[in-house]
């Protein structure tokens, strides 16, 4: 399936090397949710939420997940800050969430369960 490589590389990219090469049965945490079923996307659906963003809004989204500020992410972007902010408002347009904080506890957990 078409997202399920492209989340693949997103992974790939944005996932540590010492995390990236260790074996699978390491990655996963102790204090990982098990079973859970909340209000909080799976990953098929977290997939499909990606698939609407742009690669460079795909880009952004990630490092506001990693904790980064939208300024520190236009630089790691190479873009200026207006441009990462009309990013940013694209993403939330698409994912239907008004503040980075909603971004981040909507879908924070969801990417950690699948990366």
């Amino acid at each position: 399936m078409k997202t399920v490589k492209l989340f693949e590389s997103f992974r790939q990219k944005w996932t540590p090397r010492h995390e990236r090469d260790a074996p699978q049965e390491e990655r996963v945490s102790d204090d990982a949710p098990q079973g859970e079923t909340s209000p909080k996307l799976l990953s098929g659906e977290l997939l499909e939420q990606l698939a609407l963003l742009t690669p460079r809004e795909r880009d952004l989204f990630l490092l506001l997940l990693e904790g980064y500020t939208l300024k520190e992410s236009a630089k790691q972007l190479s873009v200026k800050y207006s441009t990462a902010n009309t990013h940013m408002t694209g993403i939330y347009k698409k994912l239907n969430v008004n503040s980075r904080a909603e971004l981040i506890i909507r879908y924070r957990d969801s990417a950690k369960r699948d990366g």
